[in-house]
């Protein structure tokens, strides 16, 4: 059986992982303590670890012993919305992307579709959050989504316009630039839409 050091040095290579610790009797593994940056959903994270764990080792582990934190620069940061899936369906000319998000202990899906271009694809990801999270008492649309980059870090920020009746007003996100391009789209019109709903 892999060693509690082995298990700590495979999770620690895991893209996002800023720190780990494990907690064992002898070698069996009690608990996992991870703190991770904030790009990826916590569900995400313990499936990366689970996934890790079993390629390298064979070690199937219980998700329950998993804790996972999660960072935005120094400070931990607790999102009220949670991006649990992000699936993207191509056909031909279209694109549809369905996400699945969770807000307040509840998951939430939508999906929209759009015409295959890169522009759009931003857009096409938002609408489909905003259908996930439909408020009857306000309208909402994704503007724009452009990439910045900040000393020497991208980001990307996401523009949306809110109308609720009253009046309209207009609402900024921001999130780190990743890997996966659509994902940190999604993250970052999160950040704006937990501004407003």
């Amino acid at each position: 059986m892999a060693a509690l050091r082995e298990i700590e040095d495979i999770i620690s290579k895991i893209e996002g992982i800023k720190a780990v610790k494990v907690v064992g009797d002898g070698e069996d593994i009690k608990e996992i303590h991870i703190l991770a940056s904030a790009e990826k959903n916590p569900k995400q994270v313990v499936r990366d670890v689970e996934t890790a764990i079993f390629a390298i080792t064979g070690l199937k582990i219980d998700r329950k012993i998993v804790s996972v934190a999660q960072i935005t620069g120094e400070a931990i940061r607790r999102r009220r919305i949670a991006l649990v899936d992000l699936e993207r369906i191509d056909k031909k000319f279209e694109v549809t992307y369905r996400v699945t998000v969770q807000k307040e202990g509840e998951e939430y899906s939508g999906e929209s579709t759009g015409p295959l271009t890169s522009p759009s694809v931003p857009i096409i990801i938002g609408k489909a959050l905003i259908n996930a999270l439909h408020e009857e008492d306000i309208a909402i649309s994704v503007d724009d989504v452009q990439m910045a980059k900040v000393f020497n870090r991208e980001y990307i920020l996401s523009h949306l316009t809110c109308f609720d009746g009253n009046g309209e007003w207009e609402v900024i996100g921001i999130a780190p630039r990743g890997e996966n391009f659509e994902r940190s789209c999604a993250l970052s019109i999160i950040d704006a839409l937990e501004k407003v709903l």
